[in-house]
């Protein structure tokens, strides 16, 4: 654990310091700079054009340190995250466009349980800085193939650019989430921000609507909403439209703990097949930091998936 972390964070140092070095040079933007470090990192060599020797020589020993190292994958990740967090504080832009780590691994889980397949698609609509979509990849062993969207060109690039330096492939769509269409997805993850409830109109519900519609039968949907998600459908009609081939498999309420600067979220898990007797499971979910009480919820989720697994699979 003690060597993980070291490589964690020479990964991150080497990040931070290319960047330094860089902005001394060219006074761009953080995130250009960061454009940059990465290119050099990828190539193995610095491609940057008009250092000066002494700023080339330094970025040289700076890239040393990454020598006969064996980074894991989620130190990349991790490292290349925290970078993110500075330049997000630095540039002003809110940093809830980032997925917490814990999260990812436990949808991981949670897509364990509900498909059945060695091979299949996976998409995020709404990818933000690609910290879901990758600690996904990361954790997930079967053969997916992974699809990424986001509007705002920057969070195209920096989930593109983690991708590659984790070794992951993933098709990114820059465009508005309710315009993609990316069939055949067997599940569909996200982190839904922040909206408002506006001209009888709730994105969220639109969203969620859409997406079903880009998921194969059976596949599943495993995504992140506030907690006062199901409080704006006062005439049920998001309801009645969503359960015309859609099964509400389970909702997971997190620790209020996760969601200090924002609204408190829940997870929701939905399944593209109309099950009339499914009763779905309700969880509130206990810290994760308490081993004991969360492997206890988590007995409960796998006695609910035991229960209803044949269910689950008929057709």
């Amino acid at each position: 654990m003690e060597n993980q972390d070291n490589n964690l964070e020479i990964f991150f140092d080497v990040l931070e310091e290319s960047i330094d070095i860089l902005f001394t040079h060219f006074h761009k933007p953080y995130f250009e700079l960061l454009e940059m470090t990465v290119e050099n990192i990828l190539e193995g060599d610095i491609t940057t054009k008009g250092l000066e020797k002494d700023e080339y020589n330094k970025l040289k020993n700076v890239y040393l340190k990454l020598k006969d190292i064996d980074f894991t994958t989620e130190d990349v990740r991790k490292a290349y995250q925290s970078i993110i967090l500075r330049g997000l504080k630095e540039t002003k832009i809110p940093n809830g466009l980032q997925t917490p780590d814990t999260i990812g691994i436990f949808f991981s889980y949670l897509i364990s349980k509900l498909v059945d397949k060695k091979e299949y698609n996976l998409l995020d609509p709404l990818c933000g800085t690609g910290n879901l979509i990758i600690t996904l990849a990361n954790y997930i062993d079967n053969n997916v193939t992974y699809f990424a969207c986001d509007h705002d060109e920057l969070m195209c690039n920096l989930t593109k650019m983690l991708a590659d330096l984790t070794n992951n492939l993933v098709e990114i769509y820059l465009q508005d989430t309710l315009e993609l269409h990316c069939n055949n997805m067997d599940v569909i993850t996200f982190d839904m921000p922040h909206s408002e409830y506006d001209n009888n109109s709730y994105f969220p519900y639109d969203a969620i609507l859409h997406y079903v519609n880009l998921l194969n039968e059976n596949g599943s949907i495993i995504g992140l909403v506030e907690n006062d998600f199901f409080d704006y459908d006062k005439d049920k009609k998001f309801k009645i439209e969503l359960l015309k081939n859609t099964s509400i498999v389970g909702i997971l309420e997190l620790p209020d703990e996760m969601f200090k600067n924002s609204k408190p979220k829940i997870i929701l898990i939905l399944y593209k097949k109309k099950i009339d007797n499914l009763k779905c499971f309700m969880v509130k979910l206990p810290s994760f930091k308490d081993v004991k009480l969360f492997n206890e919820a988590l007995l409960d989720i796998e006695a609910w998936f035991e229960k209803n697994k044949e269910l689950l699979k008929e057709n």
